[in-house]
């Protein structure tokens, strides 16, 4: 997300300083942010538009992606299992069933187009499709039954409610301060929050060094830039603390990459060249070993994929699979993604973290100490990070981690893919982590051979803390920080740049280093007991699965109530 900011109007400070306004609007947005999260329980009902034509090729794809068939015939409903297409007499056939109560709507579905779904059922709704016969048959259950097409009046399928059209109104009004004000107000986490100059305003940009709380936890991080539109020779970038933390910034640096106008330019987590000239979206996209609708990784429109699927086992870690075409006699690719984490899991951390009581303090104290070892492999145990697997022929390979990026901004993620281990013409790549970390934007993949392009490393020339100058400070990665103790902290970081050719694009990325403490004050004991049990693995995102049904549980006694009123 990007949005404009005023250099003078500063609304972290705005709501800190205006107690009544700040309660007011601590409720409104937090019910706003929980309505975008409990948005896609709801169904629209959309008809299928399909002549005799395309009756059967409709079906087939009804079938592919193993829809649950639900047949109305008068005013009887009954379920069609094992549907089969017989193209050349033109008939469907199968078993008759009962309809699965999870398939059973609150209200007929002929009665309103949007429908609400309770989020505990095994089975959605959403993978339903309709048929709706001339005939008014009462088959008995078990019994074979073949269905003509022309008996078939109309089809109708249950597509996902969103809710994006309140939440861009809302976030149209209110922008980037109701965004960060959730956070703020309901004492989320971050990262500090950086803003590019653009002619005479900043615009948010991203954050940086995002996840790193520890100081033992630090390593570059790369993040893209905008290109300018205006400019002076020069890039200046601001580098601001929103929220209840302390910033250690302890390095940055602007790269820029030259190239051709047809190419993308991405840097790895490692900080490697990643040319992009020809990406390929995927043929199909499982979700949890279910076959979806690919749409949402085709273009970067924010319809994203959540991580939130119900499934029938117990399972808190989700997964969605992404399947290419591979060109023969390619044995490497780059997988380029658009990635960010959810606010959900920023509000769950909170959570764990309001677990400490007022020992919290003591405990973030001592995490400053433990080993980059141990840390990394708690959280890797806990499916925080993104994992991305390719299928091999000996089976799902690991191939990269990709850390937190944070939740403000979406990232643009180059991910190199070593294909010689794999089996036939297709990649088959599985992104995995835990319920609800990740939202996925965008997916593709390119085979093309990287481009050799010359990396250009520009140091600051000057850093302003207000009338201070502190660049020495951000010049090296020398462990001697830069610090923004308190909430509406700045710094201004200039670098010097040349005008850019003609012939070239350019592309910038900042590279950074550093890490932040939260500043909390929780109330309450800790529950020791509690926590240990928190060093399981798995146990962090099982705690998100939990928490998150037990929100979807209120909410539907909620809903309940007020339909009974």
């Amino acid at each position: 997300m990007k949005a404009s900011c005023n250099q003078n109007f500063r609304p972290l400070l705005f709501f800190i300083k205006n107690k009544k306004i700040t309660s007011f609007l601590s409720l409104f947005l937090t019910l706003a942010f929980l309505n975008l999260i409990i948005s896609c329980s709801y169904y629209n009902v959309r008809s299928v538009t399909t002549s005799s034509e395309t009756m059967s090729s409709q079906i087939d794809e009804f079938n592919k992606t193993q829809k649950y068939a639900v047949i109305h015939s008068g005013p009887n409903t009954w379920h069609l299992n094992n549907l089969v297409l017989n193209e050349d007499n033109k008939t469907i056939s199968g078993m008759v069933q009962a309809v699965d109560p999870n398939h059973i709507p609150r209200k007929p579905r002929e009665l309103k187009r949007v429908h609400r779904y309770s989020r505990s059922a095994k089975e959605t709704p959403l993978n339903e499709v309709h048929f709706y016969i001339s005939t008014n048959n009462i088959p008995d259950f078990g019994s074979q039954i073949t269905i003509p097409f022309s008996e078939i009046i109309s089809i109708s399928v249950n597509d996902k409610n969103s809710g994006r059209s309140i939440a861009n109104a809302f976030l149209g009004t209110l922008g980037v301060i109701a965004v960060i004000s959730i956070i703020v107000l309901a004492t989320k986490s971050s990262c500090p929050f950086i803003y590019v100059k653009n002619g005479e305003e900043y615009v948010f940009t991203g954050e940086l060094y995002p996840g790193i709380i520890t100081a033992n936890q630090q390593r570059d991080d790369y993040l893209l830039l905008p290109n300018l539109t205006k400019g002076n020779n020069e890039y200046s970038i601001k580098i601001t603390n929103e929220l209840k933390e302390i910033q250690y910034t302890d390095f940055v640096q602007l790269l820029e990459i030259n190239h051709p106008n047809n190419v993308k330019v991405l840097l790895d987590k490692n900080g490697d060249l990643h040319t992009f000239s020809n990406i390929i979206s995927p043929n199909n996209v499982l979700a949890d070993n279910l076959i979806i609708d690919n749409n949402p990784t085709l273009i970067k429109d924010n319809n994203s994929y959540l991580f939130n699927s119900v499934i029938i086992n117990s399972s808190s870690i989700r997964n969605i699979e992404l399947e290419f075409n591979k060109p023969k006699r390619t044995e490497n690719a780059k997988l380029f993604l658009t990635v960010k984490n959810s606010m959900w899991l920023d509000y769950v951390f909170g959570k764990f973290n309001q677990q400490f009581g007022t020992y919290y303090s003591q405990f973030q104290k001592d995490q400053q100490t433990v080993s980059i070892e141990k840390s990394t492999k708690w959280i890797n145990e806990q499916n925080i990070p993104l994992s991305i697997y390719l299928k091999t022929a000996s089976g799902w390979e690991l191939v990269d981690r990709i850390n937190t990026v944070g939740p403000m901004a979406s990232r643009d993620i180059a991910v190199p893919i070593d294909l010689s281990n794999i089996v036939g013409e297709e990649v088959v790549i599985k992104l995995e982590t835990g319920f609800m970390f990740w939202e996925v934007d965008y997916a593709g993949i390119d085979f093309t051979e990287n481009l050799a392009l010359d990396v250009k490393y520009i140091n600051p020339y000057e850093a302003l803390d207000g009338n201070n100058n502190v660049t020495n400070l951000l010049l090296t990665s020398d462990q001697n920080y830069f610090v923004q103790p308190n909430i509406g902290d700045e710094v201004v970081v200039n670098f010097k740049i040349n005008e850019s050719s003609l012939d070239l694009n350019r592309t910038f990325f900042l590279k950074n280093r550093g890490y932040y403490n939260y500043v909390r004050n929780y109330a309450g004991n800790a529950d020791f007991q509690k926590l240990k049990l928190f060093k399981k693995p798995g146990a962090f995102t099982d705690f998100s699965k939990y928490e998150y049904e037990a929100l979807m549980d209120y909410e539907d006694q909620f809903d309940l109530a007020s339909n009974t009123n």
